[in-house]
């Protein structure tokens, strides 16, 4: 497709060199049939430019549209392949996610053991500490009993003193001991069971405190497996609107790729047609060769005679009498009317920009350019001073056009009146 559109502008510029090698000068003063003729195909010709410069340009934006869609082409591969490696990644996420969660699962399974085992061990310490609370009820009572029975003894032994003999008294005193160092190791033995209580409650609340904080870690994992559920479920409705928006854009660049391809025949056909053009204007040649023998007998004739003084006119003919290539020649012709037409239909600010491009393109002869801008400069507002730079770089060229005289000498007397 580029070396079909190469092929075309270089055809297109071939064509442009002929179009200009075709335009023929007429002077304005002879008002002959070859100077009609030669009008009418200079204007032809400059529609025929115009409609190429048309095509050219379509052939370039039809160009650039082109390696845009070559580039979004690209730009929606490198999408797809990143997609396809993020589904990647966000697979093997999953499955080390659900790994995860199945060790989790395994670990509330162990620590549920573990809690009905410590439940059960739980209910075991209830039984005994409430076994202990009855021994020790029992025992509490016991002890008041032995309180009363220490105190009828005392009293007994109040009474028995005064009747029983001192041995008597000791042998009770001796018995009373040994009752006393039972209870003292009866009291011993409920201390002991008491301490042994303690440490197994201080082993309870320990334990509580472990189960309690493996709860928070396990209400942790299952708001981290929650939360990872959570933003699974928002990648994966993320993925299917990316999977949307990728076909509506392949099916973009199909209707594209289609249009594209229809624009690509109708390209082909132009370039035939172009082609066939090109023929035509190769026939044309000949007859513009014909033309070209005939206007240089007309301007031998203008050249002999007497009336026609370039230094006094100011018609396009003046351009016949520069030393220049007779090509160049015919260039300027047609620049200077195209211009002038301008001109005539009030479109001043462009027949300035007219005549300025007929100066530069013959910056050493063509003063008759540089009268006519210095002219349209002294007609536009605020400008002057481009109509002094024109007129002198008119008397530049030729000191002896009078035309341009009259001008400058307008301008230095509306110049001094201000």
């Amino acid at each position: 497709m580029l070396r079909k559109i190469a092929l075309f502008v270089l055809m297109l510029m071939m064509f442009c060199a002929v179009s200009y090698a075709e335009e023929a000068p007429a002077p304005e003063a002879a008002l002959t049939e070859s100077a009609d003729t030669t009008e009418d195909l200079s204007a032809r010709e400059n529609a025929v430019s115009e409609k190429e410069e048309e095509l050219a340009n379509l052939s370039a934006k039809l160009a650039d549209r082109e390696i845009a869609i070559l580039q979004r082409e690209k730009d929606l591969a490198s999408k797809t392949a990143t997609i396809t490696a993020k589904m990647r990644e966000i697979s093997g996420t999953s499955t080390v996610l659900f790994g995860r969660e199945t060790q989790v699962n395994e670990r509330e399974k162990d620590l549920m053991a573990r809690e009905a085992a410590l439940a059960r061990r739980e209910m075991a310490f209830a039984q005994e500490s409430q076994k202990f609370t009855d021994s020790t009820a029992a025992l509490a009572a016991r002890e008041a009993d032995i309180a009363a029975r220490e105190k009828a003894l005392a009293d007994r032994e109040a009474e028995l003193n005064a009747k029983i003999s001192a041995k008597e008294a000791a042998d009770k005193l001796t018995e009373r001991e040994a009752a006393l160092t039972k209870r003292e190791s009866e009291i011993a033995a409920r201390e002991e069971a008491e301490r042994r209580l303690a440490e197994i409650e201080k082993k309870l609340n320990e334990r509580e405190t472990a189960l309690n904080a493996r709860e928070d870690s396990l209400t942790a994992r299952e708001k981290a497996v929650t939360d990872q559920e959570q933003k699974l479920s928002a990648q994966a409705a993320s993925l299917a609107n990316t999977e949307s928006e990728i076909a509506k854009r392949e099916q973009d660049l199909s209707a594209r790729e289609s249009n594209l391809a229809a624009k690509t025949q109708k390209l082909e056909a132009d370039t035939n047609a172009f082609t066939d053009r090109d023929k035509a204007i190769t026939a044309r040649e000949t007859e513009t060769a014909v033309k070209a023998a005939e206007l240089a007998e007309l301007e031998n004739l203008i050249k002999e005679l007497p009336a026609f003084n370039p230094n006094n006119s100011t018609e396009a003919s003046v351009i016949l009498t520069y030393q220049i290539p007779a090509e160049k020649r015919r260039e300027l012709i047609a620049m200077q009317r195209a211009a002038y037409a301008k001109y005539n239909a009030k479109q001043i600010t462009n027949a300035f920009g007219d005549y300025v491009k007929a100066v530069e393109a013959a910056p050493e002869a063509n003063y008759l350019a540089a009268y006519w801008a210095a002219l349209c400069a002294e007609r536009l507002r605020n400008r002057r001073d481009d109509a002094v730079t024109w007129v002198n770089k008119a008397l530049e060229i030729n000191p002896n056009y009078k035309p341009a005289q009259e001008l400058k000498a307008r301008l230095e007397r509306s110049g001094k009146k201000r």
